[in-house]
């Protein structure tokens, strides 16, 4: 699998440094997957209607939000979990003004699972191996389907539906996502 990203150019704003133009790198998306596009992708492989798909995920996210506002924390299988999150400003000297009060705001919160190897986190939710590519260099798959970055190319690397209108790019500067480099090592 390859995951497509762009270069990014930023002014640092302060320090000795500032002014100056650097770059980095930030993933690039195809777009967003609908729960209804998922729960087709899902009918498409069992005897259950879209229809049906879409209602059991309904009924999931309902008692996702129950349990977590009963205090428990919710193991979302092969994900991770989900948790709230207190938003919290300022602290206090005194221990007993460390109440719910200095609490600003709760968010829910996400641990992606993961094992160990090598002392290395592999996160369930990732492919054994991600290849990352320049945003608009070519793609070409191998005999198992993994994708590599192609000399030269100039297709493309978009996903399976390229005709798509709505398959557009987005990410970079703005989207708020972390990014990385490298190859993500085999989850063996």
């Amino acid at each position: 699998m390859s995951k497509a990203y762009k270069v990014v150019a930023k002014t640092i704003p302060t320090g000795e440094r500032k002014g100056e133009t650097v770059y980095t790198v930030s993933p690039v998306s195809y777009g967003l997957l609908t729960t209804d596009e998922v729960a087709k992708q899902i009918s498409t492989e069992c005897t259950a209607t879209p229809a049906d798909v879409k209602a059991v995920l309904d009924r999931y996210a309902y008692y996702v939000k129950e349990n977590l506002k009963k205090g428990y924390d919710v193991e979302l299988l092969g994900f991770g979990t989900l948790t709230i999150r207190f938003m919290i400003s300022h602290s206090v000297d005194d221990m007993k003004m460390a109440t719910g009060k200095i609490v600003d705001s709760l968010m829910p919160a996400f641990r992606p699972s993961y094992t160990m190897h090598n002392g290395t986190r592999i996160y369930n939710l990732l492919p054994e191996k991600v290849t990352l590519v320049k945003y608009g260099e070519g793609v070409s798959a191998d005999e198992s389907g993994n994708t590599t970055p192609s000399e030269g190319g100039s297709a493309g690397n978009t996903p399976e539906d390229p005709t798509d209108p709505d398959n557009t790019p987005t990410g970079g500067e703005d989207s708020g996502t972390d990014t990385g480099g490298g190859e993500m090592p085999d989850n063996e």
